[in-house]
C-alpha cells in the first residue's frame, strides 16, 4: 500500500497504512528539508496492534487555510488536518496513539513544561523530568515550543532506552472533538519576555552555573590584593574537593574607594588602586590561576569618576559631569569611536591581564543617564536601548565567545533586554545584604526572570551572604536552600574565616550547582509569607522532586505541600509518596495527597518527595551529599526484586561520608554488602565512605 502524504506551508505528514505508523514534519520556509518532530503508531484502545492487511483508502479536502486528509479502513478513520498553526490528528473510533517526539537537536536542549502555568510555586526541572499536565517541549537553541493541545487523554513521558520524549493519547469521544494538535510557537521566550533571545553558551567555562567568591559583599572597599588571594586560597581549601572551576571575582573597588562618583586619584578602568593592588591586576589574576581557580573582574567602561586616558584623548566622545554613585563622566554611546575603539580597548586590557570572566556593571545607570540627557548625544537617531545594545555587542566581539560575561543589576526588563542575547549570566536584583533585601531582590526577582534561567543565560540572584551580621542560622539555611534548589550561580559574599563548621557544611551541600531549567515560561508573582521552590528530577534510575518551603517572616508558618497542585504529581488510584526532611535528617513517612508542616520563623524545610511504586524493595528517599538528594551525586542505581538487592554508585568526597536513606517496608531485613547499615523503624541509612573519595559502589540486600 502506498504511503499517504500531505502538506500545507510549514507542516506535513506521512502515514504508512500497512504498519499504522504516522510521522509529522515541521520546517521553516528557509530550511532545506523537512524534519520529523513526531513519530507514532495507531493502536487499539487496549494497546493491541491492529491486524495487518486492512484495506485503506484516503481522500483530501483542500481549504483556503489548510487541508484535511481522511484515511479510512474497516477499523477506524483518521483525519490529518494541517493548517499554518499545526498538525491535528483525530479519529472516528476509540483508538490510541503512541510514539516519540523529536524536538531540538539534542535532548539536553529540549525542556518539558506547561504552556500556560497556573501554579503559585516556582517550578523547575532537572533532566527530562516530565510532570502531570506538561503540554509542551521547548527547544532552547531555537527559542521555539512544540505545544500539545489534547481533546482526550494525553500524557507526556520520557523513554530512556530510546533517549527521546514519548507520548500516549486516547479518547472516548467521536470526531471531531477527539483530536491531538501539534502546534509550534516560534520566538517563544523572546515573544513572552519581549527581549532579544540567544541560547545560553554551555560550551564555554561553565556547563553548569558557576561557583565562586566575590570581594564586594565580603570586604567592600577594604578589598585588596591580600584579601582576594587569601579568600581564594580558603575557597579552594573549603570547596575545592566538592566542585571544579571555582571563580574568584574582583569587584568594583579595584579602582573605586567610595561611592562619591567623583573618582579616587588616578584610578580608573585602566589603572587600579595602588594602595590596594600594589602589584597590579595581572599579578592577581596569575596568582588566582596558580591556586587552580578562575580569575574574574568587574568593569564599567561606560562612565568614570575622572577622565581616563582615552576620555582625555577623545573629548568629543565624553559628556558630563553628571554625578552618580558610579561616576560623573559618560562615554557618548552614539559616537562610533566608543564602540569601535574605546570598548574594545578596555576589553583587550582585561584579556591581557589574564581574566576570563567579567562582571559588566552600571548598565542601568547608563540607560537612565542617557535617557535624561538625550539632547547631549551626538547622534539622537537611535534609542538608548539600541545604543547600549551596540556597546555590549562591541564588548562581546572584542572578548570572544569563550569569555564569561555577567550582566550586573538590571532594574527593569528594558535594561536586561539589551543583554539577554549577549551575556552568559545576569545579576537579577540589587544588593542583598539584609534579609528583606534578599527576599525582595533575589527570591522575588527570580519569580520574574526564571524563564530566562538556563535558557538564554544563568539568572544570578547575587551573592550568597551567610555571616551572622545579616543572618540568623535559619536565615542562612534559607539562603542556602533557595540557591541550591533553584540552580542559580553560587557566589559567596563573606570572608571564609567568618564561617563556622555548620555554615561550611551547608555551603558544601549546594556545590556544584545542578542544572535546573524553568517549567513555566512566563513571569510569575509570589504571594504571602511563604515561597515554594520545587524542582523535579529525572534520571535513568528514577524520578523524584525536591521542594524548598521558605518562611520569609518572623512568625511560624503553616504550610501544605499539595502533591497535585504544587508538585503536579498524580494522586489517587493508590499513588503514594515517601517524604524526607533533608536539614533535619528525618523520614517523615508515606503520604498520598499532601503533607502539612509548620515552618519556624525565617527557616526553610527542604523535602524530597519520592514515588513508592511497589513494596518489594527498599526505596531510596534521600542522599546527604547534595541538597538535591541524588541530583548530583547518584551516578547509578538498580533495584533487583528477584535478587533481593538494591545497588548503585555514588560520588563521594574524601573523608566526607555520604548517607543514603531508604524507606524499608514492614517485615524486611536489610544487610549492607558494603558500607554501614543502621535502621530505625521504617527508615534505614547506608553510610558510604572512602578516604580517597570518587565514585563508590554500594549494595544492600534484603530478606524476609
Amino acid at each position: 500500500m502506498r504511503t499517504v502524504y500531505g502538506n500545507y506551508q510549514q507542516f506535513s505528514f506521512r502515514y504508512d497504512p500497512e504498519n499504522f505508523v504516522f510521522t509529522g514534519y515541521y520546517h521553516k520556509f528557509e530550511d532545506s528539508c523537512e524534519k520529523a518532530f513526531v513519530s507514532g503508531k495507531v493502536l487499539q484502545k487496549n494497546g493491541m496492534a491492529f491486524p495487518a492487511g486492512l484495506e485503506t483508502k484516503n481522500e483530501t479536502c483542500w481549504r483556503m487555510d489548510g487541508r484535511d486528509t481522511i484515511v479510512s479502513c474497516s477499523a477506524f478513520t483518521l483525519t490529518f488536518k494541517i493548517t499554518k498553526a499545526g498538525l491535528e490528528i483525530s479519529s472516528s473510533a476509540n483508538v490510541r496513539l503512541e510514539g516519540h517526539l523529536f524536538w531540538g537537536e539534542k535532548v539536553c536542549d529540549t525542556l518539558p513544561g506547561v504552556f500556560a502555568g497556573t501554579s503559585s510555586c516556582l517550578q523547575g526541572s532537572s533532566g527530562p523530568a516530565v510532570r502531570a499536565g506538561d503540554d509542551m517541549l521547548f527547544d532552547r537553541q531555537k527559542d521555539r515550543a512544540l505545544r500539545f493541545v489534547s481533546k482526550g487523554d494525553f500524557k507526556l513521558g520520557f523513554d530512556w532506552e530510546k533517549n527521546a520524549y514519548s507520548f500516549k493519547f486516547s479518547h472516548n469521544g467521536t470526531a471531531p472533538a477527539n483530536g491531538l494538535l501539534f502546534e509550534v510557537r516560534e520566538n517563544f521566550i523572546s515573544g513572552r519576555m519581549h527581549m532579544r533571545y540567544s541560547p545560553i553558551n554551555k560550551s564555554g567555562w561553565f556547563a553548569t552555573a558557576p561557583v565562586g567568591w566575590m570581594t564586594w559583599y565580603s570586604v567592600c572597599f577594604d578589598a585588596g590584593e591580600y584579601e582576594v588571594l587569601e579568600n581564594t586560597r580558603r575557597m579552594k581549601e573549603i570547596l575545592g574537593k566538592y566542585t571544579d572551576n571555582l571563580v574568584s571575582w574582583v569587584d568594583w573597588e579595584w579602582y573605586h574607594a567610595d561611592h562619591s562618583g567623583k573618582g579616587n586619584g588616578d584610578c580608573d578602568v585602566f589603572a587600579p588602586r595602588k594602595d590596594a593592588y600594589p602589584n597590579g591586576m595581572a599579578y592577581v589574576a596569575e596568582k588566582i590561576k596558580e591556586m587552580g581557580c578562575i580569575p574574574a573582574i568587574w568593569v564599567a567602561p561606560s562612565n568614570e569618576g575622572h577622565k581616563n586616558k582615552w576620555f582625555e584623548a577623545h573629548p568629543d566622545c565624553v559628556r558630563g559631569p553628571w554625578v552618580t554613585w558610579s561616576g560623573q563622566w559618560w562615554a557618548d554611546l552614539s559616537r562610533p569611536e566608543v564602540q569601535e575603539d574605546y570598548i574594545p580597548m578596555v576589553m583587550k586590557q582585561v584579556l591581557d591581564w589574564g581574566y576570563v570572566a567579567i562582571k559588566w556593571d552600571c548598565l542601568s545607570n547608563t540607560m537612565i543617564t542617557w535617557s535624561g540627557h538625550r539632547e547631549d548625544l551626538d547622534d539622537q537617531s537611535r534609542s538608548t536601548e539600541q545604543l547600549q545594545y551596540g556597546m555590549v555587542k562591541a564588548g562581546r566581539k572584542a572578548l570572544g565567545d569563550d569569555i564569561f560575561m555577567l550582566f550586573c543589576n538590571p532594574l527593569t526588563d528594558c535594561e536586561l533586554g539589551t543583554g539577554t542575547s549577549v551575556f552568559d549570566a545576569a545579576r537579577i536584583g540589587g544588593d542583598v545584604f539584609g534579609w528583606d533585601e534578599f527576599c525582595e531582590r533575589s527570591i522575588d526577582r527570580l519569580y520574574h526572570f526564571f524563564p530566562l534561567h538556563n535558557t538564554a543565560l544563568y539568572a544570578d540572584g547575587d551573592n550568597i551572604v551567610l555571616r551572622r551580621e545579616f543572618n540568623t542560622k535559619p536565615q542562612a539555611r534559607s539562603r542556602v536552600s533557595f540557591y541550591g534548589i533553584s540552580g542559580m550561580p553560587v557566589t559567596v559574599g563573606d570572608r571564609f574565616r567568618e564561617y563556622d563548621d555548620e555554615l561550611i557544611y551547608m555551603l558544601r551541600r549546594i556545590v556544584p550547582v545542578v542544572d535546573t531549567n524553568p517549567v513555566e515560561f512566563e513571569v510569575k508573582f509570589p504571594d504571602g509569607a511563604g515561597r515554594k521552590i520545587i524542582t523535579a528530577f529525572n534520571r535513568p534510575f528514577g524520578s523524584w522532586q525536591v521542594a524548598a518551603l521558605i518562611n520569609t517572616r518572623e512568625n511560624p508558618l503553616d504550610v501544605t505541600l499539595d502533591f497535585a497542585a504544587d508538585c503536579r504529581l498524580e494522586t489517587g488510584s493508590g499513588k503514594r509518596y515517601a517524604v524526607y526532611d533533608y536539614w533535619n535528617n528525618t523520614f517523615l513517612g508515606i503520604f498520598d495527597r499532601n503533607i502539612q508542616l509548620t515552618i519556624p520563623p525565617f527557616d526553610t524545610a527542604v523535602l524530597r518527595v519520592t514515588p513508592v511504586e511497589d513494596e518489594m524493595l527498599p526505596v531510596l528517599v534521600s542522599s546527604s551529599r547534595h541538597l538535591t538528594q541524588g541530583g548530583y551525586e547518584l551516578v547509578s542505581m538498580e533495584r533487583n526484586a528477584s535478587g533481593g538487592t538494591v545497588c548503585g554508585v555514588v560520588k563521594c568526597v574524601e573523608n566526607d561520608p555520604c548517607r543514603l536513606s531508604f524507606y524499608v517496608p514492614e517485615g524486611m531485613t536489610v544487610t549492607a554488602e558494603n558500607g554501614q547499615w543502621e535502621q530505625n523503624g521504617s527508615c534505614g541509612v547506608l553510610t558510604v565512605a572512602d578516604t580517597a573519595g570518587g565514585d563508590i559502589p554500594w549494595q544492600i540486600r534484603i530478606s524476609k
